[in-house]
Parts: structure tokens; sequence; C-alpha cells
């Protein structure tokens, strides 16, 4: 008997407005949302798509979402943590089969067309994996790490020795990623906990979460200490705020002391199938040749021109500043 394979359920978080960071001259959230559906049609099974937003949509987008999939607005939101973790609440309450395969995503990425085929291809292909990341390069030694994770000078699959080959994708376990990520109904029902709580954390919290669903340390001691100690780097004003921080760092961690048996697994793809679309970072993060490969300003190009030919109006500036 053949099975019928099960549909890919993306939730895609997206905040109505805008932040200040450096972004790359082709940025913009109508082209990561294009870029999101268009991985989403190369699918061999239609997914199931939610745009869940914060705060007032602009309807240029707006009006995309609701003509691909169902739109639910945020009940308290006014922050990432916020609208995370009332997702992850709404998610985990919904019933379903545990090998569900859910895909979480921010607004500004960019996707290859294939990013999330490979994604689902890589699950099949790898049934006892939790938790898949389709951006970031830091592999970790497994063998070396204890509680404190050990990370590999070589970026994604090269040189881990611990790689598994599905198609065009070598599968390596990572440190860590953004809050972008797939993960299983089974995880995301047994781990829901922990994945609120350390939204709470402060600073990298989406860092400090991948280390510990895997039973790695998920703050250092120096981290600790600046929090309790803060009186030569933190203004007396922000104090408190530090201690608060500590505190809940500090009850965190019995949440990542995990037995062998419930240590998830973080598999990245090599190469990198999305980009975070911020301004590259300074020194550049290692990259592997595999990645090294993908010219993302032609990925974008693309991306815009089959956004305009199923009616998204993604526009990308030209290098002489008109556009395209």
């Amino acid at each position: 008997m053949t099975t019928t394979p099960r549909p890919l359920r993306v939730l895609h978080r997206s905040y109505g407005g805008d932040n200040t960071k450096p972004r790359p001259p082709y940025y913009s959230k109508l082209l990561a949302l294009a870029a999101l559906l268009r991985a989403a049609d190369a699918l061999d099974v239609a997914p199931e798509l939610v745009f869940i937003n914060d705060g007032h949509m602009p309807q240029e987008r707006l009006s995309v979402m609701e003509r691909f999939g169902e739109v639910v607005s945020v009940r308290k939101g006014g922050s990432d943590t916020n609208s995370y973790r009332e997702m992850l609440a709404d998610e985990n309450a919904r019933s379903g089969d545990p090998n569900d395969l859910i895909w979480l995503a921010e607004d500004d990425y960019l996707y290859v067309p294939d990013a999330l085929r490979q994604l689902v291809a890589g699950s099949a292909a790898l049934p006892d994996a939790d938790y898949f990341t389709l951006y970031g390069a830091r592999a970790i030694d497994v063998a070396r790490s204890r509680r404190k994770a050990v990370i590999r000078p070589e970026p994604a699959a090269e040189g881990t020795g611990q790689v598994v080959e599905v198609g065009e994708v070598a599968w390596y376990r990572a440190a860590s990623t953004t809050s972008t990520f797939g993960i299983t109904r089974r995880a995301l029902n047994e781990d829901v906990r922990l994945l609120r709580h350390f939204s709470l954390t402060g600073g990298a919290w989406d860092s400090a979460t991948c280390k510990a669903i895997q039973g790695l340390a998920p703050f250092s001691a120096k981290h600790l200490r600046r929090d309790f100690l803060p009186f030569r780097e933190v203004p007396p004003a922000l104090w408190p705020k530090s201690y608060v921080r500590g505190a809940l760092r500090v009850a965190s961690i019995p949440l990542s002391v995990r037995s062998p048996q419930r240590r998830r697994a973080l598999l990245g793809s090599d190469p990198e199938l999305i980009i975070h679309m911020e301004a590259p970072d300074d020194p550049p993060r290692a990259l592997s040749a595999r990645t090294q490969k993908i010219d993302w300003a032609a990925v974008a190009t693309e991306t815009a021109e089959w956004g305009n030919d199923h009616g998204i109006p993604v526009v990308i500036p030209s290098a002489a500043g008109g556009t395209s």
C-alpha cells in the first residue's frame, strides 16, 4: 500500500512594520513572502499555510496572504517573544499526527525555490529527527561535546564525519539557528514548555533554545556572572532588568538537563537553503563551499519575477537606483 505524504504545515509569523536593521538592497517583506510561496509551490503535496500577523498588516501583503492561506491575528502581540509564545501554545493545542512536520517561518528570509521540498525530503529520509534548520553553518562536534557544545572548525557538513546525504543536500548536526526552523508535532508537544520558557531569557534566546533541546548548557558562567554582577557594564537603571534576566536564565537550566533518550538532534542543511536578509556579518561568518555557490541576488531577482507572474507586485531596486 502506498502512503500519501502528509502536507507540510507552515506557520508564517509577520510583523506589520519593519525595523532599521541594515539590509541587502533587494530586501522587502513582500519579497520574503513571495519566496516562501514560491518554495511552497514547488512541493509535491500542497502545504497548509497559516499567516500569523502581529499588528496592522499593509494591504499589499495582507491580500497575498488571504489569497494563499489562512490569516490569523496575534491576540497579545507587540514583540517577537509574545507572538512566538502564542504561536507555540496555539499549535500545541491542535490535534494531529505526531509525525507531522511544521515549518516555523519569520518574515525576512529568502528561500531558494526547492528549499521546502528539500526539507520534506530530509524529514522523510530521517524519521528519527525532530528539528531541522535550513540556515546557519555552525556544526557540533558530537563526539567531543558533553554539557558544553564543542563547535567544529569546518562550516556545515564539511569535515564533520556525521553527514547524511539526501538528494542534493547533506544533513549535519547543527549547533543553533534562529526562530525559523522545522519541528515535528511530537517534539512540539513534548518540548513546548522548554521552547516557550527560553524565549523569555533575553539576548540570543533562539541560540540558547537550540542548545537546551540538545541537552547542552544554554548559558556560560560568564554570561550569568554578567547578569548578576552588571555593575561595570550596565547603567544602574538597567540593573533590575539584568537581575531578572539572570534569574530566568538560572531557572531555565534544569530544563536543559536531559537524559540521552530525550536529547534532540538539530539537523542543518548544506547548502543553506534560506538566508536571513540582513547585512553581512562583520567579520563574515564561514560558509560551506556548497552555500558559496548560491547567488542570492539572483535568487531575489528570480523570486520577484515569479511573484509578478503570480500577481505579487514585488519590486527590487536596481543597481542604478531605479527599480526592476
